[in-house]
């Protein structure tokens, strides 16, 4: 789950990434978003179905599955990466319900662990300005 972030979303939607793929495109029909921010969008989908589907696997195999992504009773690196890149889908207007609903629960529950509360990128905005 680590590398799908790691490796298979997080590179694909960098600034720097999304900045060549409009220059790229330039001349092309334009949307709401543009061609880099189509494209980060797509892999963040991509990226969190697969996620998605390693989830319901694991926990076909658990008997009483926990909050978390890996079943553990408390957050994994799993949960570190996967948190962050829900917050960032929604800058792209990714359809969360959609594309993963067990990942939005495993977020919520994560959300309200002392690690993802002091951490979240809307508190340290709010620290440092």
């Amino acid at each position: 789950m680590v590398e799908i972030v790691n490796s298979g979303i997080q590179p694909l939607q960098n600034l720097s990434v999304m900045s060549m793929i409009d220059e790229f495109g330039k001349g092309l029909v334009e949307t709401q978003l543009g061609n880099g921010q189509r494209f980060g969008k797509y892999h963040i989908e991509n990226g969190l179905r697969a996620i998605e589907s390693l989830v319901l696997k694991i926990r076909e195999e658990q008997i009483d599955p926990d909050r978390f992504a890996i079943g553990s009773s408390s957050p994994t690196l799993a949960d570190a990466f996967i948190v962050p890149q829900m917050y960032n889908a929604r800058r792209f207007f990714v359809d969360l319900e959609n594309v993963c609903p067990t990942l939005l629960k495993i977020e919520s529950h994560c959300l309200q662990h002392i690690w993802f509360m002091s951490s979240h990128p809307d508190v340290v905005k709010s620290r440092y300005p």
